[in-house]
């Protein structure tokens, strides 16, 4: 038997998409969640700073009824310098039942996957992917707008955002009109054009009044060149969401941690009535017990 995997949105066809979000929303909407008879043992292994994906993948663990163990970089072994082949075979030999892995290099999950008969889920790997994130902004989006499709927006650091790419995957894969708002430094228009060539791009945010959806992303201070700092400044400047940008009030996401006043200003964050970035956060829960259902069942 092949094990099932969420490495990238591209192990997902549309059907499991709809079946993992509707799980996901179902678990939301239920007042009593039945917890597994068979316990199962879940390794979090986060080589990364997180806080929002961390919290939620134990606590899909915990309500789903299973054993959540967390190891994060400055626990394990590898601070110590061993290495990465070594640590991966010291977790395998406890027999976890799951592996849930975010790692700063770009397809480690997918590669780590080829080698174990366990289920590995992508919780961000470098500026690749972050399948689970898009999984539980769609949830978000389907539990308001249902199947209709609309038009939803990303704005910001496109390139580096591996939260873009597994959207613009998922989305163009649900067949849903994107619009991409990003200077220049920030995107590559020709790796985009390989996964939707029918994108539109827009330079700025003064003309986003088609909009149902606006999802903010967050500028990935860490992973941009040596002048990211001048990056930082333009975009601050050119791109920051401002309550006159939002005229035709369209839903606002943001994957989080939101960059305040460079992203999005201090009034836009704390007073836009139409904001889902907490609904986002707390649909993160149930969306990612729906995963562990969908390939642990």
């Amino acid at each position: 038997m092949v094990n099932k995997n969420i490495t990238s949105i591209d192990d997902l066809s549309v059907k499991d998409i709809n079946l993992i979000s509707n799980q996901a929303i179902k678990f939301k909407n239920s007042k009593k969640i039945q917890v597994a008879k068979n316990s199962k043992n879940i390794f979090n292994l986060f080589l990364e700073p997180s806080t929002r994906t961390t919290v939620s993948f134990e606590l899909a663990a915990k309500k789903l009824g299973y054993n959540s163990i967390n190891i994060n970089f400055e626990k394990s072994s590898l601070s110590k310098g061993e290495t990465f082949t070594d640590t991966m075979n010291t977790l395998i030999s406890m027999k976890p039942d799951a592996l849930i892995i975010r790692d700063k290099t770009n397809f480690s999950p997918q590669n780590i996957s080829k080698h174990l008969n366990i289920p590995v889920i992508n919780a961000g790997d470098g500026t690749n992917e972050h399948p689970t994130q898009a999984l539980l902004d769609f949830c978000v989006i389907k539990s308001i707008y249902k199947n209709k499709k609309i038009s939803i927006g990303l704005c910001g650091d496109i390139k580096h955002s591996r939260v873009a790419h597994s959207n613009i995957k998922l989305f163009t894969k649900l067949g849903y009109k994107l619009h991409l708002i990003a200077p220049s430094y920030f995107i590559d228009k020709n790796e985009v054009n390989k996964i939707n060539p029918n994108i539109i791009y827009h330079k700025n945010l003064k003309k986003i009044n088609d909009l149902d959806v606006l999802m903010m992303l967050r500028v990935q201070k860490e992973r941009i060149p040596k002048n990211g700092k001048n990056m930082m400044n333009s975009f601050k400047k050119d791109y920051c969401l401002l309550s006159e940008h939002l005229s035709s009030k369209p839903y606002l996401m943001h994957p989080g941690p939101v960059n305040r006043n460079i992203e999005i200003s201090d009034n836009v964050l704390d007073n836009y009535p139409k904001s889902l970035i907490l609904n986002q956060v707390e649909m993160g829960v149930y969306l990612r017990m729906a995963c562990l259902k969908y390939l642990l069942k």
